[in-house]
């Protein structure tokens, strides 16, 4: 036995425990006192005593699927400006976010923006980082959602509203009484008017029923590993650099989930480069994507951003619609008023069939309830923060250190008894109707917000706009409907946006004109 060699470990065991001692009490005060710094960088705002050392508050916030109700709760508890992690504090003041969002605004986008993005070859609109590109590409993109191509809106719009008309007309006959699950239905109808703007023709989900290319069941998985992920800057750079997404995201060429969507949009895109004089047959005007080919959209630009469009425009403006069917079905005095609007509206003359956008504009109460819906359930619960410019910056009468993430609370601004009134928990339409003219515009710039504001609104508000301007008309002109299960109306997750299902309701024709 080689005694020297035993007497040599003996001799080194003791070292190496030395060294693993000094290496685990190095990394204690790395720990400690980088806890500390991140607590002493914000220690002025108040909020969570988790959120002041560890992100991990944030991550749960949202993660639970009831980020809604306990933002209100801890906002409401902290303040205006309240701390969610070591590095961000939230805020839930107009004044506030009209400022940092402003198009003279300094601010850049934080790095939540990062986790938006569902194409892993490149940047769309909403992911690119750099604020002076970001511009430029906008720039060509605005062109195609403002002026005429809004008008053209209308007449993709009235189509699509048609169909849905025609597809509930259908069931409701069939089957008397029956309950429809409307939430998966507007999806459908939603995910067809999207497309159709956006392509010139429906995927056709709602006549075919079904989830073509499998893109709303990807969305419902992913989203709620997005939104979490999006609050942890650890996670979010590591989920979404580089390799991980070369790894683990998906390819065009998959045959199902987010994928085989992307698959078809790279498919359409090209096909449109091909031929790009190409007209759809009966189509009289042209679509989101011809509109940026002419601006000088490059093919992956196209792909990128269209990436972006499908989930923003198939996930905020339903949960608006069936927010806002939930609690007018639940206000009966509400419903009935509405309904009565809209007849007398058709007996005079002023309501066209179909409804234009122009008339919907001009219905007072019609306005107050599509105001108050978008109040009460916000398409956009958190998030899109904002990173302070270098010298820093004062919100809500507190210094904010440069590179501080901004975060917006859209449902305590939307419930701000100090905007909307002492009764604002309630959905009450007529708060639209009753005040002075300065506190309606005031109020109503405040509900605008859910669009973004100045440098970073949303591409399609117009859109938007236009859809709940129709629809509850087509709509309530020929059907009555009531909510089947009263006790448990709909199912709801709520993380940055809302998802929303089972939400059931008995439909029979009962036409106006």
């Amino acid at each position: 036995m080689d005694f020297k060699f035993i007497a040599k470990l003996t001799a080194v065991v003791p070292e190496t425990g030395a060294l693993v001692a000094m290496a685990l009490g190095s990394l204690l005060t790395y720990y400690v006192t980088t806890t500390f710094l991140a607590w002493r960088r914000l220690r002025h705002f108040p909020g969570p005593p988790l959120a002041s050392i560890s992100w991990l508050w944030c991550f749960l916030m949202v993660a639970t699927g009831k980020c809604h109700t306990k933002i209100a709760k801890a906002q409401n508890k902290y303040g205006k400006a309240m701390r969610i992690g070591p590095n961000a504090i939230m805020v839930y003041d107009p004044e506030t976010l009209w400022q940092i969002n402003s198009a003279r605004s300094t601010y850049d986008r934080s790095g939540w923006y990062e986790s938006m993005k569902f194409h892993p070859e490149g940047d769309s609109v909403l992911t690119e980082m750099n604020t002076a590109r970001h511009d430029k590409r906008k720039a060509t993109l605005v062109p195609a959602f403002a002026g005429a191509r809004s008008r053209n809106f209308e007449v993709d719009v009235d189509d699509r509203v048609a169909s849905l008309v025609n597809y509930i007309r259908t069931k409701a006959r069939a089957a008397p009484g029956n309950s429809l699950n409307f939430s998966k239905i507007i999806r459908w109808f939603q995910l067809d008017l999207v497309t159709q703007v956006a392509f010139g023709e429906p995927w056709g989900d709602l006549a075919d029923e079904t989830d073509h290319y499998t893109f709303l069941g990807s969305m419902d998985k992913t989203m709620p590993l997005i939104h979490s992920v999006s609050m942890m800057p650890l996670f979010r750079k590591l989920f979404f650099s580089k390799l991980v997404l070369y790894l683990a995201a998906p390819r065009v060429t998959d045959k199902a989930g987010m994928g085989r969507s992307l698959g078809e949009m790279r498919s359409i895109v090209k096909s449109r480069f091909e031929s790009p004089d190409e007209a759809k047959p009966g189509r009289q005007h042209g679509d989101v994507l011809s509109e940026w080919i002419k601006r000088g959209h490059s093919p992956e630009q196209c792909e990128l951003d269209l990436s972006i469009l499908m989930p923003a425009g198939t996930e905020t403006t339903v949960t608006v619609i069936r927010g806002v069917l939930l609690h007018m079905l639940s206000s009966p005095t509400v419903y009935q008023r509405l309904k009565q609007e809209i007849a007398d509206g058709i007996k005079t003359g002023q309501i066209s069939r179909p409804i234009t956008n122009d008339q919907a504009k001009a219905m007072p109460y019609l306005q107050a309830v599509i105001s108050e819906g978008m109040r009460v359930v916000p398409a956009v619960i958190n998030g899109f923060g904002k990173k302070v410019p270098p010298g820093g910056d004062t919100i809500c009468g507190k210094f904010v250190p440069e590179g501080t993430e901004v975060h917006g609370n859209w449902v305590s601004m939307l419930m701000n008894p100090e905007v909307f009134g002492e009764d604002s928990q309630l959905f009450r339409p007529e708060r639209f109707l009753e005040c002075d003219e300065k506190q309606k515009t005031y109020m109503l710039k405040t509900v605008d917000l859910s669009f973004g504001y100045g440098r970073w609104l949303c591409l399609g508000k117009s859109l938007a706009n236009i859809e709940l301007n129709k629809i509850f008309v087509e709509l309530l002109r020929v059907f009555d409907f009531q909510i089947y299960d009263a006790e448990t109306p709909w199912k709801r997750k709520v993380y940055s946006a809302s998802v929303i299902s089972e939400f059931d309701l008995r439909i029979w024709e009962n036409p106006l004109d």
